[in-house]
Formats: C-alpha cells, structure tokens, sequence
C-alpha cells in the first residue's frame, strides 16, 4: 500500500461522511469522480448526479466508521468498512450497520471515489 493511500483515503472518507451528514453538496462534488456509480442497499444505481440529488432526501444525524481496511493498487484503492448510523431517507428509518465498499482512483493528483456498493442496514 502507498504511504499516500494509507494516509490519505482514510481521512477522505471521515471527511465525505461528514459532508454527507452536513449535506455539504460542494464537498461531495469534489470528492466524487464524475463518473461515480454507487450500488445501493435498495437495489438501486445511482450517478453522482443523482446521489447528489438525494441528497436532501437523506436525514443522518450519527455516522461512525468502526473499521476501515484501504488496499491499494497503484492508482486505483479499494476500501472495506463497516460503518454504524443513524438516519432516514425520506421518513423511513435507515439506521443501523452498513457494510460498505469504496474504489478509489487517482485522478490528476487527487484522489476521488469512483464507485460504492452498500449493504444495510443490519441489525446493531
């Protein structure tokens, strides 16, 4: 693993997670890759354009990693995590355990998130 991917995708994550909790719409922006796709819990695929968009329609008020696992490989870092919260999308109740996985890509010096797939909410 690059001292880079060790050090640097960990902190992305925190800070993507914050701004979602925050529903910082410029944060998200930056730290997606235009081309991010996210595999939901719901069995839905999402563009950035349309995460972004739901963004609203998401109410988190607690998210915690409680494990992340980076792998890099060149240019590219895949993350493995668990992550606890507590949120709604759209009144209904989405809280609980997520097991989540990240690829990350280097792209003109910065890393960005080019995919997501989420499984959750799991019984705490």
């Amino acid at each position: 693993m690059t001292a880079s991917a060790e050090i640097e995708i960990p902190l992305l994550e925190q800070e993507w997670m914050a701004a979602w909790v925050k529903q910082d719409h410029a944060a998200c922006e930056r730290i997606l890759a235009d081309d991010f796709l996210l595999t939901s819990a719901r069995g839905v695929l999402m563009s950035k354009g349309e995460w972004l968009s739901a963004l609203n329609v998401f109410n988190c008020t607690f998210f915690c990693w409680e494990e992340l696992v980076v792998r890099s490989f060149g240019e590219t870092a895949i993350v493995h995590g668990r992550a606890n919260q507590e949120a709604a999308v759209a009144g209904q109740d989405w809280s609980g355990i997520f097991l989540i996985t990240d690829v990350w890509a280097k792209r003109n010096k910065q890393w960005q998130v080019v995919s997501r797939h989420g499984t959750g909410p799991l019984q705490r």
